[in-house]
């Protein structure tokens, strides 16, 4: 396949008139095969959410969860990568939900080792503290989990998580600076969607915030809608952080590319009114847009499209360690490519190479 006659995301982030060409893996030079004239429009790499809940109606916590047809709705929409979340579950129902997500290229573990008093929509009851042991039992597909570092002795853990190659994210947490900076310095490597599950940032007290801002290779999770956070704190964090630490994620729950109304998720009732999604007594319960629908709103918050679209593609894909496959449009990475028009609507998605939309 080639793509003509479009402003193309070169791997350095930066967009050129040209030609893509790529079978299922993008190619150095051209290649045979039909072309497309994509005169107005953009080339970006596929999208990588390594935090969405949902969506369609089911969640990954849900027994009837419909991966392919999830699937099939992200990559219409854009992302072309991404890791199911579940949240605060028993142990079993969490191996349970493992075992049904196992076409996925992994598990976000959103729980349950957090903190109640920044327990977010997540059941206070099933909570505990960090079980290494069980950890052990799911490391080969669980990439990510939060922990809350201040509670009883998950601090002490979290080297042992790390070293069963499992990322640490700070998150829903109370954490003083000190015992954040600690952590990072034991090994956990990101932040859970910033600001959101944890104290604001204090120029007395800097919080679990200040010591992530503070560090020098934290990755830091922004919700983008511009309910979670303030379009002006998108921007702040996109200029303290730069495009390789800032991470946009979805949080999106099962809600997402549903009308309003009332859901149940983990054990919670969640009430969608004008898009947004929260608990009965108002707290937030994740978001209802897409990845892409983030980047698009972030490009209306002020940030350079090629810049949004690293933030939602090259930088998720180094969080992870998945940036030698995906994550650009470089030579020999998956063909996972979104031709954008230039009113930044979605005209084409590809998935290894494969059309899909």
């Amino acid at each position: 396949m080639i793509l003509k006659n479009a402003q193309i995301l070169g791997e350095d982030f930066v967009f050129s008139h040209g030609s893509l060409a790529f079978t299922e893996k993008i190619e150095e030079g051209s290649c045979n095969g039909p072309a497309i004239d994509c005169e107005g429009g953009y080339v970006i790499p596929g999208l990588i959410d390594v935090h969405t809940h949902g969506a369609l109606g089911f969640d990954a916590d849900a027994p009837e969860v419909d991966f392919d047809a999830w699937q099939i709705f992200l990559l219409k929409n854009g992302v072309t990568t991404f890791l199911p979340s579940t949240t605060t579950q028993v142990h079993e129902d969490i191996l349970a939900s493992v075992a049904r997500l196992n076409k996925a290229v992994g598990i976000n573990m959103e729980g349950p080792y957090l903190s109640i008093p920044k327990r977010g929509a997540h059941v206070p009851e099933k909570i505990r503290e960090v079980d290494v042991s069980f950890l052990k039992q799911v490391a080969d597909r669980v990439r990510i989990t939060t922990i809350a570092p201040e509670v009883g002795e998950n601090a002490s853990k979290i080297r042992q998580v790390c070293d069963l190659g499992i990322k640490v994210s700070l998150g829903h947490s109370t954490a003083s600076y000190e015992v954040a900076a600690k952590a990072f310095a034991a090994g956990a490597t990101q932040l859970t969607h910033t600001f959101n599950g944890c104290p604001p940032l204090d120029h007395r007290e800097p919080g679990l915030v200040g010591a992530a801002l503070d560090a020098d290779s934290v990755f830091c999770e922004v919700i983008s809608d511009g309910i979670h956070l303030h379009p002006a704190i998108v921007r702040m964090l996109y200029r303290q952080l730069g495009t390789d630490r800032m991470v946009m994620i979805s949080d999106s729950i099962r809600a997402t590319g549903l009308a309003n109304g009332k859901y149940c998720s983990a054990g919670l009732e969640i009430y969608v009114k004008d898009g947004q999604a929260r608990l009965e007594d108002g707290r937030l319960a994740g978001s209802t847009v897409t990845l892409y629908e983030a980047v698009r709103r972030s490009v209306g918050f002020g940030i350079p499209l090629a810049h949004a679209v690293k933030m939602a593609s090259l930088t998720p894909a180094h969080a992870l360690g998945f940036s030698d496959f995906i994550g650009s449009l470089a030579p020999g990475k998956d063909a996972d490519v979104v031709v954008l028009n230039g009113d930044l609507s979605i005209r084409h998605v590809f998935y290894k190479g494969e059309q899909i939309l």
